[in-house]
Order: C-alpha cells, then structure tokens, then sequence
C-alpha cells in the first residue's frame, strides 16, 4: 500500500492501525437482500445457511464460497440483490413511506436503488441516475432484473436533474464517487490508484454534489450521504461543507451498533472499519431539510406517446398469453414501449435509459415481451407456463441459450424457477425457443 495511506491511517487509528492492517488481509465478506416484491422466501434462509444482518431488516450474510449465489437462477429470477453488507445500510437508514418519491444520484450498480424502489412495493417514483454510460447500462440491468416499475433510469451529470427538479424529493441518497479506501480488501485497482491528489480531486467533486443534493430535496425530506473511503476530507469536511452552507438543514444521528463507529468530531455520523464491523470501510452521514409546510413543486409530467398500431400488438399480445389488463398509460421510444405513471416527470435534455417497466418491442407486426415484464408475473397471470427445479438440466440448458422440449403449448409464456418467473419462451411445434437475454446467457 501507499506509504504515505498507511502514514495517514495509522495517526487516523493510532493503537488500532495493526488490527485495520490485518483486517484487509482476510477474505470478503458477502451479503444480499430480498427482493419484497417476491413471495416465500423464507426457505431460502435455510437452504443456503444465511445468517440475519445485524442491521439490515431483509439483508443476510451468506458464505459465497459454498454458495455461489451470484450464479444462481434465482439471482437471474430477481430474489435478492447481492451488496456489500456495509454498503447495505446507507439506504436501509431511510424511512421509505408509501408513494416517496427518490433520488439515487450516482445510483450504479444499483444495490441502492433496488432496495428503496422495491421498498416502494411499486408505489412512488425512484430516479435512478449515472454519469457513466457503461455504468448507468448495469444500473439498467439491474432494476429489469428486479422488475421494478417505478423507477426511471437516467445517464446524466446530477446537476441536470437538480435543476429541472428543485426541492422535488422526499429522500436524496448521495452515494458519492470516492478515493475507495475502504475497498483495499475488495478491489487492488483501488489501491493501485489512489493518491493524495485523488482523495482531493474526490472531495471537490463531493461538496459540488452534496450541493446538488441539497437543492434536490423536498423541505422535511431526507438525504443520506456515503463513501467508501476513511479520509475526513471526504466525509466529515463534506458534512462541515453543506452545514456551513445552509442553516435550514441538520444531521440525523445514526443508531450505532456492532462495530459502527461514531464519525470524527460528528458523532451522529457513522464509520466503518473492517477490523470493527462486519464488512467493508464506509462512512455515512444522514441529514434532514427543515420543514417549510411547502408542497412539492409542480413539474409537466410525461405523456403516453403509445401509437394506435403499437396498442393493437400490445392488446393483442396480452389478449392471447396473459390474464392481466394492459397498463393505462403507455410511453413508445422508437418501438420500445414502457408502462409508465401518469405522475413521472418530464426530464428535458436528459437520457433515459428506462422509463418505468420495460414491456418490449413492436417488430413487423408482433410484439416481443421484455425480460423485465416476466419478473412482474406470476403464474396465475399468464396463459401458458412451464416450471422446473433450479437445479433441473432444462434451467440449465435455457440460462445457456439453448432451446427445450415442449408439449404443444403454441404461443408464449414463462419460465419458472420453482414458483419464480425466470423469462418469457415462445414455443413452436413442441420446440421451446429461448428468450432469455443475450447478455445475460451463462456460459458453464
């Protein structure tokens, strides 16, 4: 490690820098959370030997060598999200009430937003959002995986949000781009690359955004603010910052247990060290505006854009192979369509990546259902389903792209893993053909 990191950590720690040290040389620690929006996990507690995260209400440590859960079809059926346990608390500190609206402002890979969108149960709004297209591609992928219709995924620079939304949400996460100190045990890039400069570099950028997220947040909401990274000028000097600055906004002291440290001369703050604490290095912050009895202000809200022929495909596709209404309001980006709410702003200049529930694809004159729509069913939804054990050698050979035997069932329908809706099939004279994502298709 950098001489002059150790040089820092060490009059940071003082006696404690020799159990920190040891600490980064010991193996990862994992954690997931359940999906809500799924039903009877319970059994999975046991079948995979998960132990209650001491923090988190549905979050759950896991060993990942015995069970490698990122590669199990119930991953790719949006049960759980595996997160970095101490990254999992920043937005379980959030009260998430029915119909919130929220900001995830540097959001990808999206363990942020999943938890509070799904905590939704589908109500509210989430505004999920990435500078980085790469990045805000995987945040994407993530919030299809867990079927969730109330967010909206944008590629933007924060500051185009904050502005067109002024004071807009009752919650702001702020998961803020960092020096990544407290990833040494989990990444060597982030030790490679760090230096004084970037935590410098880092800190600049943060007060900028913590900014932002200020003017974000509705009088009486919520910002959490996090790093992972140990240095005071990215954590309690960013804090200093946006208090300096606004006298309307106070900390919120964070319950502290298990290891969780009281931040540095901001005691309602929280450290993480992983010679304390069950996970990685971490630093949280959690602030409220003061409530002004101000309504949230009024923005023109997005319009269905769906065309005549479009709705015929689409009417037609449910008519014949599912047993639920069509969405009421519909939004067509160059074929793609999108149930969307009637209440979803309408963001100018701005890339959307995914806008509400991804349904599918109008192509020459049929209609193509999306992954994502198939993790919002079940099976008394559809028309035709076939459902086999995860451990089966058809869920295997359909998570590698590869056709199944069917029984005559002309038409689509689902794939389940036990009870949980994996994807959509289309079958043909007795062949099952594959429409489980291109990206996602495992190679064993």
């Amino acid at each position: 490690m950098n001489p002059l990191f150790i040089e820092r950590m060490k009059k940071l720690l003082k006696n404690e820098y020799e159990d920190f040290a040891n600490a980064l040389s010991q193996k990862q620690v994992k954690a997931l959370y359940f999906n809500p929006n799924k039903q009877d996990l319970e059994p999975l507690i046991e079948k995979f030997q998960l132990k209650k995260h001491h923090f988190v209400k549905n979050g759950y440590y896991f060993d990942h060598e015995r069970f490698p859960l990122g590669k199990h079809p119930y991953h790719d059926s949006g049960l759980y999200y595996i997160q970095e346990p101490s990254a999992m608390i920043v937005a379980s500190l959030l009260d998430i009430q029915p119909d919130d609206y929220i900001l995830d402002m540097c959001a990808a890979p999206g363990g942020k937003t999943c938890y509070v969108a799904s905590q939704l149960m589908q109500t509210g709004l989430v505004i999920a959002n990435d500078i980085n297209a790469g990045r805000a591609s995987i945040l994407s992928s993530n919030v299809e995986r867990f079927g969730l219709s109330n967010t909206i995924v944008t590629n933007t620079a924060p500051g185009q949000l904050t502005k067109q939304l002024p004071e807009y949400f009752d919650k702001v996460i702020l998961d803020a781009p960092c020096s990544g100190e407290g990833m040494f045990r989990k990444l060597d890039q982030a030790i490679d690359t760090w230096s004084l400069e970037k935590v410098k570099e880092c800190a600049f950028i943060q007060k900028e955004l913590i900014e932002q997220a200020y003017e974000a947040l509705k009088p009486g909401g919520v910002l959490v603010y996090s790093t992972c990274t140990y240095s005071k000028e990215e954590n309690e000097e960013v804090v200093d910052h946006l208090l300096a600055l606004h006298e309307d906004i106070h900390l919120l002291s964070i319950p502290l247990q298990h290891g969780m440290m009281p931040g540095i001369g901001h005691e309602e703050c929280c450290r993480l060290y992983p010679h304390k604490h069950f996970g990685e290095g971490h630093f949280i912050a959690l602030f409220q505006k003061e409530d002004r009895e101000m309504k949230r202000h009024n923005v023109p809200c997005v319009e269905s854009t769906v065309k005549k022929d479009q709705m015929l495909l689409l009417n037609q596709f449910y008519k014949e192979h599912l047993k639920i209404a069509v969405p009421s309001c519909i939004f067509d980006s160059q074929q793609h369509l999108y149930a969307i709410r009637p209440y979803f702003p309408k963001l100018n200049k701005v890339k959307i990546l995914r806008q509400g529930l991804y349904l599918g694809e109008c192509k020459k004159g049929r209609f193509e259902p999306s992954y994502a729509l198939s993790h919002c069913l079940d099976q008394s939804m559809v028309k035709r389903y076939y459902q086999f054990d995860a451990q089966s050698k058809e869920i295997q050979q359909y998570l590698k792209g590869e056709t199944l035997q069917g029984t005559g069932q002309k038409g689509y329908g689902v794939l389940f893993v036990d009870s949980y809706p994996l994807a959509f099939y289309k079958e043909n004279n007795g062949i099952i053909k594959n429409q489980f994502p291109k990206g996602l298709r495992k190679q064993y």
